[in-house]
């Protein structure tokens, strides 16, 4: 066949042949990408998500087909798919925004800004997500540019295809990483099991391979197809053989990793959560910052909070409380909200955002409540029983939702968006509640022992308990909670002035002012039940009334009934809130639901065996004031006269006047207070650390040419001496910044350096012991050495400290080295061997 008839028929073959080739490339790529469609659809599990990913595909594959007809370079495509995205988002991304104009800007706002703080709402928000304000927005962005680019670079050939197929794992990837932290079911057959994201991963890699094998066996038929149009020659043989090995060679390979994955990933990840970047966002750097709302209880008693209104309440008639934060760590020293050293995975301490609705527990009551903020700034965000669903009103509502976190473990919730809740702030929320909850006494314990460390738990407290405890289950721990609010005093402050006595006194009515210390940690619990134990050893007798000691408000009281609970087996932690209603008089309630400061409170919540937490009230008593000494009141047994004239000063036997009575056996007087001491190796240590960050790494590159000189001057062979010297002298010279020795012999590089003539002597020397017949002498060598000394000295004349010191510290001598070894290493055998 001619050449002209050649080019005819390649011109009637080409543009088919090409258009099959696209199509069929176009294919291959997109099933990978539906791949991560599929490992993304936990995230969404809407129908929404399926509209974004196949509008996403499709609107890639167009943009990227223009690209290839127009053939526009890189910036005028990415573009047209920003274009796209902006203009297909709104409708796509966020559908929920196109209710009204100002939710559609607020929706266009949310999509525009996506790309860079879209993120935030997927590692943060409850999934599902659904289509949640504009979270589908970054799954758009991300299948509508892996579309775009896998396509653009597959299309255009070259050596760069295999990108293509890196690309289109992607959105593979996407789906895992941004997936839930636990492993989702997914295959059991008989007792082996594979989770859904092993599946998701060996289908993805299933279907990259896919791809490759197709790319490279279609790019080696056109290669044939274009040399047969070229010579007119045909191949006789088919590549069935090898394509057939590249296929067993595939199958293999999946086949091996099937096996791992299902043997060896259940076994290995039995029972561990997934490193995804959902576990590495968590609120509770921001919560554990604040101050615990249990250390601020006193601060809304004082006369500028306490008759201010915080919020406004309209609750179902089911619930009777508001629940401002719930606090299940103690140390010791402070109640806290979250612990900062819990696992990433304890519910506990775990805070997420609500995307819609979350669902309510079994047997629950269903409502909706509405809560007004007006004076309250705090981030604890006032909840009514357990939320199910949150909607803000006004101009910052997305604001707000944005940064609502929630915790469903202990149902609670904070407000994180600046500047949080400020007056006029309003929402509805839905609640689930226990229309008939558990009583305290039908509570039976969940364990046998306390969790709480003994070295948190105060002495006192343990006697207490052991020497009134009285009942089992729950019944003994509401005689005991009883027993403890009967025999304390209720009082928030350690001083008023009695000219002017502070309002909370007035709102209690006939009351006597008793003096409190704030706090909560272990020695303020250990004096409230010290003061009940000294009173009931002085006057005995079980009467309430006469035993009234502990004086304190709720911010002791519920610490104190936590512990008291804790040692019975029951789980408890304390509540921070506000009563709507209440059976007992004596406990504050809002007025109408409206809640002011001093209706703030605290409370107890313990759980049994069930589910189920039972709300438990510590807020002592204030009817009873505690009686006056017992001793100040008793006459004495026995009478003694006392005659002032003849008493005098008697020393202890052992004691030594100088040091104020106390005896030599004393322990107080040599035991040492050590709090200097180790402040003091505190602070060295640190900044000994320190000190070897800065200057370690610099300290031992002098050690190691140090180590490196030694060795040179201590060899045993002459001959490696005087060599080592003059390694010794090259490698100075070199940390000096002069050139290497590149091909240069020794009296060459001794001019180069500008060397004097003991540096020529060195280049004679060391030719002399490589050489000469005779070997070198110790008194040569040690000549020699002296002279290297003095050329390195030589070397420094008239540089800096600075300059000196960089000289020390260089690493140019130790990588020269290296890299001398290696030039030789990658020489021919045949040079190496003359």
């Amino acid at each position: 066949m001619s050449a002209p008839a050649r080019r005819d028929l390649r011109a009637r073959r080409t543009p088919r042949t090409a258009w099959r080739f696209l199509i069929a490339q176009a294919a291959v790529l997109l099933l990978v990408i539906s791949v991560g469609a599929l490992a993304a659809w936990p995230i969404y599990r809407s129908a929404a998500f399926v509209i974004v990913v196949v509008a996403a595909m499709l609107a890639g594959t167009a943009l990227a087909a223009a690209g290839l007809r127009w053939r526009l370079n890189g910036w005028w495509l990415a573009l047209a798919t920003i274009a796209t995205y902006v203009v297909l988002g709104l409708p796509l991304a966020a559908p929920g925004s196109l209710g009204s104009v100002s939710q559609a800007f607020q929706g266009l706002r949310g999509v525009v800004t996506a790309p860079v703080t879209g993120w935030k709402d997927l590692l943060t928000l409850e999934l599902p997500l659904g289509s949640y304000q504009a979270t589908l927005a970054p799954a758009f962005l991300v299948f509508l540019a892996a579309t775009v680019l896998a396509l653009s670079i597959a299309w255009r050939g070259g050596r760069w295809w295999p990108l293509a197929v890196v690309t289109t794992l992607l959105p593979t990837v996407f789906g895992i990483a941004f997936g839930a932290t636990a492993p989702m079911p997914g295959l059991s057959v008989g007792p082996v099991s594979l989770s859904r994201e092993a599946l998701v991963g060996m289908a993805a890699l299933v279907m990259a391979l896919v791809a490759i094998v197709w790319r490279t066996t279609a790019d080696r038929r056109r290669a044939i197809a274009a040399a047969t149009a070229a010579t007119g020659v045909r191949s006789g043989n088919r590549p069935i053989r090898g394509l057939a090995g590249r296929a067993a060679t595939a199958a293999g390979m999946v086949a091996v990793g099937l096996v791992a994955a299902t043997v060896v990933a259940p076994w290995a990840l039995a029972g561990t959560s997934r490193d995804v970047l959902r576990a590495e966002v968590d609120p509770r750097l921001e919560i554990a910052a604040e101050l615990s709302p249990l250390g601020q209880y006193r601060t809304w008693f004082g006369d500028d909070r306490f008759d201010q209104t915080m919020f406004r309440v309209a609750a179902p008639a089911g619930v009777d409380r508001v629940r401002l934060a719930t606090l299940p760590y103690y140390d010791g020293r402070s109640a806290r909200v979250v612990d900062p050293a819990a696992a990433p995975g304890d519910a506990r301490s775990s805070f997420t955002r609500v995307p819609s609705a979350l669902p309510a527990d079994p047997g629950s009551a269903a409502g909706a409540g509405r809560i007004v903020i007006e004076g309250w700034n705090e981030v604890w965000m006032p909840t009514l029983g357990a939320v199910t669903s949150v909607e803000f009103d006004g101009s910052d509502a997305a604001t707000l939702a944005d940064g609502f976190y929630y915790n469903a473990e202990t149902a609670a919730g904070v407000q994180l968006a600046p500047p949080g809740l400020a007056p006029g702030a309003e929402y509805r929320q839905g609640t689930a509640y226990r229309e008939d909850p558990p009583t305290l006494g039908s509570l039976e314990p969940a364990r046998s022992g306390p969790t709480l460390s003994e070295d948190v738990v105060p002495e006192t407290l343990v006697r207490w308990v052991d020497e009134h405890a009285s009942g089992s289950g729950g019944a003994g721990l509401e005689q005991l909670v009883e027993l403890l609010r009967a025999r304390g005093f209720l009082s928030h402050a350690l001083t008023i002035d009695p000219a002017a006595p502070p309002a909370w006194t007035a709102e209690l009515g006939d009351y006597a002012f008793q003096p409190s210390r704030a706090g909560h940690s272990t020695d303020r619990i250990d004096q409230l039940f010290a003061d009940l134990l000294a009173r009931e050893d002085e006057v005995g007798g079980d009467d309430d009334a006469a035993l009234v000691a502990a004086v304190g408000d709720d911010e002791q009281f519920a610490v104190a009934a936590m512990m008291i609970a804790d040692r019975l087996g029951f789980d408890a932690r304390i509540v921070v809130g506000a009563r709507l209603d209440s059976t007992d008089d004596t406990l504050t309630t809002c007025d109408e639901g409206v809640c002011a400061a001093g209706d703030v409170s605290a409370w107890l919540e313990v759980r049994g065996v069930g589910p189920e937490w039972v709300a438990v009230d510590v807020t002592p008593q204030h009817a009873v004031f505690p009686s006056p000494d017992t001793q100040q009141r008793q006459d004495p047994k026995i009478p003694t006269d006392v005659r002032q004239e003849q008493a005098e000063t008697v020393q202890p036997a052992d004691a030594n006047p100088s040091d104020g009575g106390r005896s030599p056996n004393d322990d107080s007087a040599t035991s040492q207070d050590l709090t200097a001491l180790w402040t003091a190796l505190r602070i060295g240590g640190v900044s000994l650390l320190v000190l070897l960050l800065l200057f370690g790494p610099f300290a031992l590159i002098v050690l190691v040419k140090l180590a490196r000189r030694r060795g040179r001057r201590t060899s045993t062979d002459p001959v490696a001496r005087f060599t080592g010297g003059w390694q010794e002298f090259v490698d100075s010279a070199v940390d000096h910044g002069l050139p290497g020795p590149g091909s240069r012999t020794r009296h060459e590089l001794v001019t180069a350096y500008g060397g004097s003539a003991g540096a020529a002597e060195l280049a004679t020397l060391a030719d002399r012991s490589v050489f000469d017949v005779a070997p070198p002498d110790e008194d040569d060598a040690d000549r020699f050495w002296r002279i290297v000394e003095s050329e390195r000295s030589r070397l420094d004349e008239g540089l800096s400290f600075w300059a000196r010191l960089r000289a020390r510290v260089s690493l140019r001598s130790l990588m020269r080295r290296e890299r001398r070894i290696s030039r030789a290493q990658r020489l021919p055998r045949s040079r190496r061997d003359r």
